[in-house]
């Protein structure tokens, strides 16, 4: 860390009552108190006041995400006089007009504004631009835990064979696009029969690509692993040769960098906030178009050059500008910056 840092964090849980014990442990391990506020809907008004009620044990900041309930907690910590730090995670055109209209009236209650990238900043719609204090908006990328990736790694015992492995790790919705990804491999697989796809996440698509998969006969090619601990998420890393994410949006994209940050070169889509996040760690496709998704794979697999360039350059800009402590530092020095102000 770049300074010390005399900081209590308490993460306040809206809805769930029972986070899992090793999660417990873990945040106990590092000094972090949970509260469950015991939700039972976004609309719960005993939730809503007992959040409240945790308010009044004295707090100098709160920390608010989400879109509905990022925008009632920035009018609560408001109104009990609560200084205010709000992240946005997500281009603001991939959400609904609805979304947007939840979450802006309470934007400007807060002292300041994160986004997760430029391009998740820059997507602000035109009445949300009107509302916020421009001179309050601030960029901080997210970061990720490039030791334990490293760690991980480091110890994951990887057999030799020729198999060549093209993983992804997104939840299965369709802003993520892996139809096209699996469409993409099944071309890669005609040229390259030793190949196989693994998809690490889970969610509501998930029959509908196992069906995809089944239609194009290549079962025996993809694993479906769905929700797996950190660990094993870097372990399959580790295991694999390109990393591939064909999403038609995202706000930052936290599984790429952790995959750049285990030396895999990146496939992605060819969109703005890709640019801005992977540069020269990966190469960039239409990801409409699973024969050009297709193409960017093979070019890493036919072109050792290329793969060993692309594969260095993604490890470099993960561990130099993207790691854990990078971005702790900059929203520390936010919240010191709004105590400073508030006091």
């Amino acid at each position: 860390m770049e300074e010390a840092m005399d900081i209590s964090i308490t993460i306040v849980s809206f809805f769930d009552n029972r986070i899992q014990k090793s999660v417990r442990e873990t945040l106990s391990s590092k000094s972090i108190d949970v509260v469950c506020l015991g939700g039972t809907s976004r609309f719960d008004i005993k939730a809503w006041r007992n959040f409240q009620l945790e308010l009044n044990n004295g707090y100098d900041l709160v920390h608010t995400h989400q879109n509905f309930s990022g925008s009632v907690a920035r009018l609560v910590a408001y109104l009990e006089g609560v200084p205010i730090i709000n992240t946005e995670h997500r281009d603001h055109e991939s959400l609904s007009q609805l979304q947007n209209i939840v979450n802006s009236p309470t934007l400007p209650l807060a002292d300041r504004i994160i986004s997760n990238s430029q391009v998740t900043q820059n997507s602000f719609r035109w009445y949300e631009q009107l509302l916020i204090d421009h001179d309050q908006l601030r960029v901080i990328h997210n970061g990720v835990d490039v030791e334990q990736i490293q760690n991980v790694i480091s110890d994951t015992s990887v057999a030799k064979d020729d198999i060549f492995r093209v993983c992804t790790a997104a939840r299965m919705v369709p802003i993520k696009n892996q139809s096209n990804l699996i469409r993409a491999f099944y071309l890669v697989n005609k040229q390259h029969p030793d190949s196989e796809l693994i998809l690490l996440g889970d969610g509501p698509l998930r029959g509908e690509l196992e069906q995809l998969t089944a239609e194009l006969q290549i079962e025996d090619h993809i694993r479906f692993k769905g929700n797996v601990p950190r660990r094993e998420v870097y372990e399959v890393f580790a295991r694999s040769d390109v990393f591939a994410i064909p999403s038609h949006s995202e706000g930052f994209c936290v599984a790429a960098v952790e995959a750049m940050a285990s030396e895999l070169p990146v496939v992605a889509s060819d969109i703005a906030v890709f640019h801005e996040v992977i540069q020269d760690g990966g190469l960039f496709v239409d990801q409409t178009n699973p024969e050009a998704f297709a193409q960017g794979i093979l070019a890493l697999k036919e072109d050792e050059d290329k793969y060993q360039k692309t594969s260095m350059k993604a490890k470099q800009r993960a561990t130099t500008k993207f790691s854990l402590d990078k971005c702790t530092n900059e929203y520390y020095r936010v919240y010191k910056d709004v105590l400073e102000e508030n006091t």
